[in-house]
């Protein structure tokens, strides 16, 4: 039996919470962020899917747009902080708050600081001396259930005390702490619980702390799941972008994990081809924290998921020493070409874009790289071996190389390759990472020219 929070009303306007036991729920659609493993959770079954995610009953975010990019890494760094700061916070309110208690008076067995200082106590204890990965999880996993089985008493007999909301809170803390670790193993109780008691706390009061901290447990859950899961389940990455986008609408307030999450889960998106999410997540970060240093650094991923449709803006120096501009190829269609010598995926594709290089020129084709090495040598050795006949953007300047060159800055790439198609006018058609995309685009846009410069 699962434990939740519920919220009555009362005919005075009090708020009551009551533990109950029930089902798994409804099953939900849980939606995506970025996996770099093997799909599996550690510790969970092996055949946990997306759809044991339950479907919580959340206002929808209005639509907006707009996003930079995320390694999986960063993704959980960057939203996790925040929160591990708040527990120890809260940990250490909770430990103080409990030897107030204990000096005052003997604390009476069953009562919410009694309940709060066997949590403690479970939390400082050791788990058994064994290499046995088995028994580990089974000891974490009764220890988890036991803190969740005391901080749910303690909640009930603090969520009416007005003089014991700070105690509420760290109930809460350690409630949801709990249900989080038991999620990320696979259990199913836990994963329910967590979105239920998101909804109940931001029903029972939406400015509360709590309600944020909760609505944070369950961003952060979707987070990591993405990460473990997201090349078999890319719904995971909208998952993700859900719970980031409706924790930055409920809670405004939240100027530093709200940032975090959104700009995580753009950059995640991103990654994978998902643009129409990344740009809604940049676009809530444009409108709703202008000022933070996360909107400062999405403003790249969010100018190039605006391209299409848009004249395309480069010009730099050449690796020979002088100077090239888009503007020099109108009348053409172009293909901006960023690259490195290293990269795998490009030397992968590189093939495919020499092939079409090759077939088209003669109607009107051209390409120009832009080298994202830091080294000019690695450069000249990679094009002894594989010529390309484009000019490429490379700066003298060191400081305007690998990931710092204006171009990249500028359009937030953060990955090569990526291929930028533009046609005759100058106007972008297509912004890829895979070769393979180009052609019918191409031969279309070569047709267009064709039929502009015949009229």
């Amino acid at each position: 039996m699962r434990h939740r929070l519920q919220i009555y009303s009362i005919a005075a306007g009090l708020l009551l919470i009551t533990q109950f036991g029930c089902g798994s729920g409804d099953t939900a659609t849980p939606q995506a962020a970025g996996n770099h493993t093997d799909g599996k959770l550690d510790g969970a079954p092996a055949d946990t899917k997306l759809e044991s995610v339950p479907k919580a009953s959340i206002t929808q975010v209005s639509q907006t747009g707009s996003g930079p990019a995320l390694t999986p890494n960063m993704v959980q760094t960057a939203s996790l902080e925040r929160d591990q700061r708040d527990l120890d916070d809260l940990d250490g309110d909770e430990a103080s708050l409990a030897d107030e208690e204990v000096k005052i008076q003997e604390l009476k067995e069953g009562s919410a600081e009694w309940n709060v200082r066997e949590i403690t106590r479970l939390k400082v204890q050791g788990f058994p001396k064994t290499e046995n990965v088995d028994e580990l999880r089974a000891a974490r996993t009764e220890r988890n259930k036991k803190i969740i089985q005391l901080a749910m008493e303690a909640v009930k007999q603090t969520h009416a005390d007005q003089e014991k909301q700070r105690l509420f809170a760290v109930c809460i803390n350690h409630l949801l702490d709990a249900h989080l670790q038991l999620a990320l193993q696979g259990d199913q109780e836990s994963i329910d619980a967590l979105y239920d008691h998101s909804e109940s706390l931001f029903k029972r009061d939406p400015k509360s702390q709590s309600a944020a901290d909760a609505g944070f447990a369950v961003a952060k859950f979707a987070n990591t799941s993405a990460q473990r899961f997201a090349k078999q389940e890319p719904r995971w990455i909208e998952e993700f972008v859900k719970q980031s986008r409706l924790f930055a609408s409920r809670f405004p307030q939240e100027s530093v994990r709200a940032p975090q999450l959104l700009q995580a889960a753009a950059e995640t998106s991103q990654l994978y081809g998902l643009n129409k999410q990344a740009l809604d997540c940049c676009l809530d970060l444009e409108s709703r924290f202008p000022k933070s240093n996360e909107t400062a650094q999405v403003l790249g991923l969010s100018r190039r998921l605006k391209l299409k449709g848009n004249p395309l803006q480069l010009a730099g120096e050449t690796i020979e020493g002088g100077f090239v501009s888009i503007d020099d190829y109108k009348g053409s269609v172009v293909l901006v070409v960023f690259w490195a010598t290293t990269a795998r995926p490009f030397i992968e594709q590189l093939p495919e874009i020499q092939a079409l290089s090759q077939k088209y020129r003669k109607y009107g084709f051209e390409i120009v790289g832009v080298n994202l090495d830091l080294e000019e040598p690695a450069i000249d050795a990679f094009q002894e071996k594989t010529p390309l006949d484009w000019r490429q953007i490379f700066y003298s300047s060191r400081d305007k190389r690998g990931w710092n060159n204006p171009a990249a800055v500028f359009y937030g790439v953060r990955t090569v390759p990526m291929l930028m198609l533009v046609d005759h006018t100058g106007v972008t058609e297509l912004v890829t990472s895979e070769a393979k995309d180009l052609e019918e685009p191409l031969r279309s846009l070569l047709r267009k020219k064709t039929a502009a410069n015949a009229n």
